[in-house]
């Protein structure tokens, strides 16, 4: 049995992890919310409507392009009959390309002469892995790019004339998994260029460099291909999913990421790091998980991220664990939210840096005098993590299993499939969870932060990313909320309260509050949404302005000026004459909104510059007229505009902004004058 298993190590370690990903699976039935934002592409693809989210608008909605082709042809595969069984085929291929990962890293092991332990020890931790598992099966790309990163880590331990061949091909993958994983490439051919032991990578650092070079090569042959079709169908090759993200602004500051760098096992100690989340259910983060979970997580991380200082560990010890080092640093400063399908990733980094050091130890030991307690030692710490890996995974399953039936079958889906039936095809739909709603629905989306909406992310630009404005601007027909409590509309987005009436409610919240399960104030967060149908405008284009306002807009004379009315909040939008230098006008409240009780307590006057792609502030003052005289009346205001050239998408921005309430908030606006 032994024999057997040494010489079919790699099979054994591909048969296991394709058999527990279908099990989780089968289990579970999950289907990640995110599969149906790229689906819906894919579905439009094998249909003959294009690569498109919206028949007819070519959009770039999606960031892997593995992750949209291959449902494509699983559907295709289908005869085009159906979604599950496509949505199958899917899995089938991810758990088919886990399991590939895991015997490349097993063949790794045997080649680079690591102990039979670490070798078990590394195919057990990642078979065992609740997440890796999950996002395997769930939808999402995650099992390709732990393939080809695997697949890079198998081919530096080569060396010879074809490892530049095998590398090209296993960049390339990564590429193609998702477009970020330029930093891995750079992570882990950076440590072994570092680190590099010539009978680990079968050349000196000049030609580990000559081989980087050719690689480099063939990655951009290879995946090229895609970046010139996306050019060319989309008039960009930069995803339209990270210009949503990057348009929030909250994105991220690179300065935090040095400051970091240096400092990032004490932070992750400290619980100032995403680094733990590796070894950690998604959004654990969510109460009612046990607290030993974290401090095992932050252990682990912490120690995954100093072995490659450490003299004298395997070379490819120091090259993951580096590169988990880096990519931990990464996920911890630069993007804005740590989306958990990214950590399977370094999760693989870690694992193979800790088995190989278990093995090196497990080898090492066996020559001295504390065989037998050292390795016992061995023993019992491996034991521990593989006992916690085994617990964390069994209760994610039982967490996701519960997640799929009353949160995305009975809430999300069910809030798709109703619209469907309600709406007409015409109508739009603003919400902030995209997947399951826009698929079923098929209608038009406006979602949060404009994953599918160019007119989302142009409409943030333009009046900014509350949401009571961007639904003053796009008006769309039906808005689904997700609401927490007891709360509606009018405490959720009280400006709405009567454009907006309420016309379906999906709530799950006294059915998963009986549930016995950890992690279940996760559901518990998605458990109750409410539908409202637009009944009121609140969109208006007047006097070559466009109005946003959630109560109408009319034209008065105060003080022998003609002004138009604009409650806050609320926004004017005018274009820029292309030879205007300065901008002044009129501004401030009627007399009855300060005079009466009740009164206004003031409100934000902003004039935003709009290029057509950023918004400047030229002009902001804060109103008080109830309570400082000199805010009352017309106020006046003069602004030199950007000496830029003024193009046609160039416009002025006239924006009001509520204070504490927005009781009697009629704020007015005189029509601008030119110069």
């Amino acid at each position: 049995m032994k024999s057997f298993l040494r010489q079919h190590a790699a099979a054994v370690a591909f048969g296991a992890a394709f058999v527990l990903a279908l099990v989780f699976a089968c289990y579970t039935q999950h289907v990640w919310e995110d599969y149906y934002i790229t689906y819906r592409s894919s579905r439009n693809l094998a249909k003959g409507y294009g690569l498109v989210f919206n028949h007819g608008e070519h959009l770039h909605t999606f960031t892997s392009p593995l992750g949209v082709l291959l449902p494509a042809l699983a559907l295709l595969l289908t005869g085009n009959f159906s979604d599950t069984a496509a949505l199958w085929l899917f899995r089938v291929m991810s758990a088919a390309a886990f399991g590939g990962s895991v015997a490349l890293l097993v063949q790794l092991g045997r080649r680079s002469a690591l102990a039979g332990f670490g070798i078990f020890v590394l195919a057990a931790l990642l078979c065992c892995d609740a997440k890796a598992l999950d996002f395997t099966i769930n939808g999402m790309e995650t099992a390709f790019m732990l393939l080809f990163l695997a697949y890079s880590l198998w081919a530096l331990g080569q060396g010879g004339t074809r490892q530049w061949r095998h590398l090209g091909v296993a960049w390339a993958g990564l590429m193609w998994t998702r477009p970020d994983s330029f930093i891995y490439i750079a992570l882990v051919a950076g440590a072994a260029w570092i680190f590099n032991r010539p009978e680990s990578t079968g050349a000196n650092r000049a030609g580990l460099l000559r081989s980087y070079l050719k690689a480099g090569l063939l990655t951009v042959a290879l995946y090229g291909l895609w970046l010139v079709f996306a050019w060319w169908y989309y008039g960009t090759a930069v995803p339209h999913t990270i210009t949503a993200k990057a348009a929030q602004g909250a994105g991220l500051a690179w300065p935090n990421f040095v400051h970091g760098f240096w400092r990032l096992p004490y932070l992750i100690l400290r619980g100032q790091t995403s680094a733990e989340a590796a070894f950690l259910p998604a959004y654990y983060t969510f109460p009612e998980w046990p607290a030993w979970m974290v401090a095992y997580g932050r252990v682990l991380a912490a120690i995954a991220s100093i072995l490659w200082l450490v003299p004298k560990v395997r070379f490819e010890v120091r090259v993951t664990s580096f590169a988990f080092y880096g990519g931990a640093c990464y996920l911890s400063f630069v993007p804005y939210f740590p989306f958990p399908w990214y950590f399977p990733t370094i999760t693989l980094l870690a694992f193979v840096a800790l088995a190989g050091t278990v093995g090196q130890l497990w080898a090492a030991w066996g020559r001295t005098r504390i065989r037998i307690p050292g390795r016992f030692a061995l023993v019992a710490g491996v034991a521990g993590c593989l006992v916690a890996n085994v617990w964390l995974t069994i209760a994610v399953a039982g967490q996701v299993r519960a997640q799929q039936e009353y949160v995305e079958n009975r809430t999300r889906r069910a809030v798709g499939e109703w619209l469907r039936g309600h709406a007409a095809r015409t109508d739009t739909v603003f919400m902030e969870p995209l997947g399951y709603i826009g698929f079923f629905s098929r209608l038009k989306t406006y979602d949060w932060p404009g994953l599918s909406s160019r007119d989302l992310v142009n409409a943030g630009w333009l009046v900014g990313r509350d949401w009571t404005d961007l639904i003053c601007y796009l008006q769309p027909t039906w808005v689904v909320l997700r609401i927490e409590g007891d709360r509606e509309i009018g405490t959720v987005l009280p400006s709405l309260t009567g454009n907006y009436e309420r016309a379906a409610e999906f709530d799950q919240r006294e059915a998963i509050g009986k549930l016995q399960i950890h992690g279940r104030r996760l559901l518990e967060f998605d458990s109750h949404f409410i539908v409202y149908h637009l009944i009121r405008p609140t969109r208006y284009d007047a006097d070559g302005a466009e109005i946003a306002s959630p109560i109408g807009s009319s034209v008065r004379a105060i003080d022998h000026v003609n002004v138009r009315l604009v409650h806050a909040p609320g926004s004017m939008i005018l274009p820029v004459p292309a030879e205007a230098r300065t901008v002044e006008g009129r501004f401030g409240y009627p007399p009855e909104a300060f005079a009466g009780d009740p009164h206004t307590d003031g409100g934000r006057f902003v004039v935003y510059w709009f290029d057509g792609r950023r918004r400047t502030p030229l002009f902001d003052r804060i109103l008080r007229p109830a309570t400082v005289p000199g805010d009352r009346g017309l106020q006046s205001y003069r602004i030199e505009l950007p000496a830029a050239p003024h193009g046609p998408g160039c416009r002025l921005v006239f924006a009001t902004e509520t204070l504490e309430t927005m009781t009697m908030d009629w704020t007015c606006w005189s029509p601008p004058e030119f110069r």
